[in-house]
């Protein structure tokens, strides 16, 4: 015997009732136990007498949805916590881990997940509150991940990425770099950005490039910005093989700074400067007119990214971390 009670079960319980049957014939008849049959009139009909199946099944309905809320639609303070932190454009797994990482979470005694956020925008939110809008990818739908190709160009001198040593991998020292540059409609400008993103930290820097595909004008910004960090903070760079790194070998030369390239078709290999490509989208669409950019406007973006928290930092900022770190004078493990 099935203890569900459906519109149907309803309706065939409001016509026995009204025959003045008991309710374990009623039960008999239905093929359900008597128990069910109570329960149900207890709880959405009141009495036998006044038990109606459209009004039973509103409130079985309500009820239902009530049980369903989640965990944001329950907790007012936690939602506006979530929402005014997607408004600073923060990612859910960012807010999540912020949470549990701050005071929040003890005087509220709650914590969420980032699946959660993410349900709650797509599934639960109001129409007009569009809180997918305050997301990197702005989609209205979630999507699986994937990745495009890059070409394979002769680069001289090129270092496989296999022969990184270990301690880049796995991210135990500063002053590991990835770079890629970050372009835009070829009918609204030529121009592009140097991404630039330290591994352990996540420290990020960005410059602008007048041609995209130009060797000498990437040097130039990968050069701006090791003249203007500490040199500890700069061991390696890891590439891809695009032609505008064919002056990688200038760097060894100049700085005594080891460079290394991604396999063919596997800009993956470099993840951590391909995720800020997808964060900086937020703020630099692929129509965007590069030219009508300053050098300030591009300082405003990077340092944004540099002040948000991240996971693997137990959700420090880049920013934090890096000053941490200059403070102590030693290598952070």
């Amino acid at each position: 015997m099935s203890n569900e009670v459906t519109l149907y079960d309803r309706q065939k319980l409001q016509y026995w009732l009204r025959t003045k049957q008991s309710i374990r014939a009623i039960a008999g008849i239905m093929r359900k136990d008597h128990t069910v049959l109570s329960r149900e009139i207890l709880r959405n009909g009141s009495n036998r007498e006044k038990y109606r199946a459209d009004t039973a099944q509103a409130r079985a309905d309500k009820r239902r949805h009530q049980k369903r809320l989640g965990k944001l639609d329950k907790h007012p303070a936690l939602k506006e916590y979530v929402v005014n932190s997607l408004k600073k454009e923060w990612s859910p797994d960012e807010i999540a881990g912020r949470i549990k990482e701050t005071s929040f979470s003890k005087t509220e005694r709650i914590t969420i997940s980032h699946e959660s956020i993410y349900h709650y925008i797509y599934n639960r939110a109001e129409k007009y509150e569009k809180l997918f809008l305050f997301l990197p990818q702005r989609r209205t739908k979630r999507r699986k991940r994937g990745g495009r190709k890059s070409r394979n160009i002769p680069i001289p001198e090129r270092k496989s990425i296999t022969l990184r040593p270990a301690v880049v991998n796995e991210r135990k020292r500063m002053g590991d770099w990835e770079s890629d540059n970050l372009e835009f409609k070829r009918a609204v400008t030529k121009s592009a950005v140097s991404v630039q993103c330290e591994r352990k930290a996540g420290l990020i820097r960005l410059h602008k490039v007048a041609r995209k595909k130009s060797p000498e004008d990437t040097l130039e910004a990968l050069t701006e910005t090791v003249e203007s960090l500490p040199s500890e903070l700069t061991n390696t760079y890891t590439f891809d093989n695009g032609t505008e790194n064919g002056l990688h070998t200038l760097l060894r030369e100049r700085f005594g700074i080891d460079t290394y390239f991604c396999d063919p078709f596997s800009s993956w290999q470099k993840g951590s400067v391909e995720n800020v490509n997808k964060l900086l989208r937020r703020y630099l669409p692929r129509d965007t007119d590069l030219d009508s950019l300053t050098d300030e406007d591009l300082y405003v973006i990077q340092e944004k990214l540099n002040n948000r928290p991240r996971k693997r930092l137990n959700y420090k900022t880049p920013n934090e971390v890096i000053n941490e770190y200059l403070k102590s004078g030693a290598l952070l493990t």
